[in-house]
């Protein structure tokens, strides 16, 4: 493949820039599937479902107390009121006044059995608490973490992006400077070579697939200004020269 003046190590600069953009956009997406951040977000969620749990038998054990406070202060009410007809006077026969007695005898032994269940709840809804300032203070942590990691994660993957788009102005220079026959046989070859599409031919080595040719079909492939075809992997190679060197270190990451 003949080279209609233009300079060949474009078609190879073209390559590094594919080659390093592909790398780049992966590095990228491995930032953001970063483990460690999956990881903690996963202990986040089993946190916070834990702390839901806890928040909601608090409340049931709550709402049970302030039921049995209720009842409590109905019936201490109602050993008010008895107490005070009792000494009001105003009940005569005896048996009326036992009725009320025993009626405040009974009420009071309910309510030492109601208190005794309130400080059960009580007990427990201070235990409770306990836990839930405790996994409280883990979803403080973890969140922490979280989002220290997403901050490192946002300043790497800034960093990864600004590189990426200077790859992809260099790309763009570049085509301007391949014709677009050429630059379309670039793209097919791309496409079936698993995104390699150049390499450079040093000796005898093809630098794309890293395999060696026989010294007759590398003897063939002297001049510099021509584009081969690897026998091996068949992609278009170049020949080797010193500014190969100097383009892989300017498209070094």
């Amino acid at each position: 493949m003949e080279n209609n003046n233009f300079d060949l190590l474009n078609l190879y600069k073209l390559q590094l820039s594919d080659s390093r953009i592909s790398y780049l956009e992966r590095e990228i997406e491995k930032l953001k599937a970063n483990e460690e951040l999956k990881t903690r977000e996963e202990e986040l969620k089993e946190c916070e479902e834990k702390y839901d749990d806890l928040m909601k038998k608090y409340n049931e054990l709550d709402k049970e107390r302030k039921k049995l406070d209720d009842d409590l202060s109905i019936r201490n009410e109602k050993i008010k009121k008895n107490e005070q007809k009792l000494s009001s006077g105003m009940l005569t026969s005896s048996k009326e006044i036992m009725n009320y007695q025993e009626e405040i005898v009974s009420i009071k032994k309910l309510n030492e059995s109601m208190e005794d269940s309130i400080i059960e709840i009580m007990i427990k809804i201070d235990d409770i608490n306990e836990l839930i300032r405790l996994e409280k203070e883990k979803k403080e942590k973890i969140r922490f973490h979280i989002d220290k990691l997403k901050e490192e994660i946002s300043r790497n993957v800034a960093s990864v992006e600004e590189k990426l788009k200077s790859y992809i102005v260099k790309k763009e220079n570049t085509i301007k400077l391949i014709p677009q026959d050429l630059f379309v046989k670039y793209g097919e070859v791309k496409g079936k070579r698993g995104g390699v599409a150049v390499g450079i031919l040093k000796e005898r080595l093809c630098m794309a697939c890293n395999m060696e040719m026989s010294a007759g079909e590398a003897g063939k492939m002297d001049n510099l200004e021509e584009i081969y075809r690897c026998p091996t992997c068949k992609r278009m190679i170049i020949k080797y020269r010193e500014e190969v060197d100097l383009i892989n270190e300017e498209f070094s990451i």
